[in-house]
């Protein structure tokens, strides 16, 4: 009940109130800081569940409580509560400038000094102190602000201890289910899980997000962490494994997903999965309704260099260009050039059987004399006109890469 009359006091001033009422709220006491932090996340935990109204809403109430922090009394901070608070308004997109301009000022003989010194680092952008102030957390502080500490220091921890880091970010998703903390976290252990080569972590993850964020606005994010997660595990996860994954996405977040992928599967130069998935794609496209060109484009360029490489030059040549993003265009020049040095390499006539048997009849040239002549063979045209093809081909595909 007081967080509903705290959540009703922060948007008095932004939406329309009766006079009695408004006057009541302006003679009324402001709430103390932990109830305005607790609304505060509450709301963010409304822009995690996808609510349109709550992220314009949250910006709005985000700089009012700073106001009200900023004029808050010395002796407000003396109640652990409120003084925590302000470290979770700080983690969670509060202003650092009244933050820095609190923990300096108020006595906060009650607080662990590496939690104000962390605090102040974090204020002021250098990651290294964050870590080192933050390693280690006194056993008293409260788990919201915990995992607060856990979710921001995630990334720089996992280049020093992965595992470490990936533990602190289930902590998260125990401590906090249903939060934007969460929703966070989930986002970023997906690189971190990856890295450590755990693929069932990366399928729980993705799986957990796409269950209960669908329509988070940072979930354009999350499929960007999947993708870089995918592409790091290679083929330690099957095709058939993220088809699963990508099934539990709506259709339209499926398709920018599948043609992410396949772009990063054949500037890896794993072909047969940007075919798989490309194909895909391409269905989806159609089934939409929406443009298919870049999935097009993907499938030809995956088909190049098989049996259906003719078709695939035919496809690249009809696509229409001023649809694709420049560095499609690239891709698109490289794998036509490709396509075209495959098509017009000579092919090896093939060995009739009397030719065969001139071959191995035996030769009056002594043995010494044969050795030597094989030695001095030149070695087949063909191969090294294969192998300047494909180094030509290599550097046409590192030049679409950039």
């Amino acid at each position: 009940m007081m967080v509903r009359r705290t959540m009703q006091w922060l948007f008095f001033g932004f939406v329309s109130l009766p006079l009695a009422t408004a006057s009541a709220q302006v003679n009324s006491p402001a709430p103390e800081p932990y109830l305005l932090v607790r609304s505060m996340r509450m709301l963010q935990d409304q822009v995690a569940s996808g609510r349109p109204e709550a992220l314009p809403m949250l910006n709005r109430v985000l700089g009012h409580i700073a106001e009200q922090l900023r004029s808050a009394k010395p002796e407000v901070w003396q109640k652990p509560a409120n003084a925590y608070a302000i470290f979770v308004y700080l983690l969670n997109g509060g202003n650092p400038e009244v933050v820095r301009t609190i923990l300096t000022s108020a006595k906060l003989e009650q607080i662990a000094p590496k939690l104000i010194a962390g605090s102040l680092a974090y204020a002021d952008g250098d990651s290294l102190r964050v870590i080192e102030n933050f390693q280690e957390l006194p056993a008293d502080v409260p788990s919201e602000l915990a995992a607060s500490i856990y979710l921001v220091t995630a990334t720089q921890l996992s280049a020093i201890d992965a595992g470490t880091a990936l533990k602190r970010l289930d902590y998260i998703r125990l401590n906090a289910p249903g939060t934007l903390l969460e929703e966070a976290a989930l986002r970023r252990g997906l690189i971190i899980a990856a890295r450590l080569g755990d693929k069932d972590k990366v399928r729980l993850l993705a799986r957990n997000y796409l269950q209960r964020f669908t329509f988070s606005p940072y979930s354009e994010d999350f499929f960007r962490q999947l993708v870089d997660a995918l592409m790091e595990l290679k083929d330690k996860i099957g095709n058939d494994e993220i088809e699963e994954i990508a099934s539990l996405a709506w259709p339209g977040a499926r398709l920018p997903f599948y043609l992410r992928l396949a772009r990063g599967a054949i500037v890896s130069g794993n072909l047969s999965r940007a075919r798989y998935i490309s194909e895909r794609a391409d269905v989806l496209a159609v089934a939409l309704k929406t443009d298919d060109t870049q999935a097009k484009l993907y499938l030809a360029i995956s088909n190049v260099g098989s049996d259906k490489t003719g078709e695939a030059k035919y496809v690249l040549s009809k696509l229409p260009r001023e649809r694709l993003h420049d560095r499609d265009v690239k891709l698109l020049d490289a794998a036509t050039a490709m396509a075209g040095k495959i098509l017009a390499q000579p092919v090896p006539q093939m060995e009739t059987p009397q030719q065969a048997a001139v071959k191995m009849a035996p030769s009056p040239a002594s043995a010494p004399a044969r050795a030597e002549a094989i030695a001095l063979e030149p070695a087949d045209p063909i191969i090294d006109e294969t192998r300047k093809k494909l180094d030509a081909i290599d550097a046409l595909l590192g030049k679409a890469r950039k």
